[in-house]
């Protein structure tokens, strides 16, 4: 269950380790990160973050202080009527919990700031979201979300923390606004590693 992490953890401590024989400049990153989901479409609270969501990220230094991202993510959440009742003329329907994943690839660009064995960045971009509700009862099958790819953009804020030369921790926390019908809107927190050569 676990062993693509195994193994994503094992490739990027051994970029870590060869990167220094690659190069002597830091120009490109590999990472992974794996965090927390909130759909803020109709509100947003703190306790609505749900651990369903990782990303796997790789990105290139244009200057010394900004960078090209391109991210591939997942997100695993409920479908945007779940749990809500519909009022309908044989009157109102309670929705059950019906589940769907999000996929997407994303580009974004970050504005980054320096201070010792920290590094934070501001960034923003647009991706393509790939929408795959789960099969639903044909009698929910009016309220269920439709299967589609749509557009969005994304904004947010991240951190790295250098843990050795060519390795850092990574803290992220983004908002995703996804053009599906009805609109979706999450807040992410992820935290995960980069390893940079």
């Amino acid at each position: 269950m676990l062993t693509w992490k195994r193994w994503l953890l094992c490739f990027l401590a051994g970029a870590a380790v060869a990167a220094p024989a690659l190069a002597q400049t830091q120009n490109y990153g590999i990472g992974a990160t794996y965090g927390s989901a909130n759909d803020a479409s109709r509100s947003f609270s703190l306790d609505g973050f749900k651990p369903s969501q990782y990303t796997i990220f790789f990105d290139y230094k244009l200057e010394q202080l900004a960078l090209l991202r391109l991210t591939y993510g997942s997100i695993w959440t409920k479908q945007s009527q779940a749990g809500t009742t519909v009022v309908t003329p044989g009157g109102p329907i309670p929705l059950p919990g019906f589940k769907e994943r999000i996929n997407y690839l994303a580009a974004d660009v970050s504005y980054l700031y320096a201070e010792g064995f920290y590094t934070g960045g501001v960034f923003g971009g647009i991706g393509g979201y790939q929408i795959n509700p789960q099969p639903v009862d044909p009698a929910y099958a009016a309220y269920a979300d439709p299967n589609e790819k749509v557009f969005g953009f994304n904004l947010g804020v991240d951190g790295e923390f250098r843990i050795v030369k060519n390795l850092s921790a990574v803290l992220r926390f983004e908002y995703q606004n996804i053009a599906a019908h009805p609109r979706r809107q999450f807040v992410t927190a992820d935290a995960g590693l980069v390893a940079r050569f």
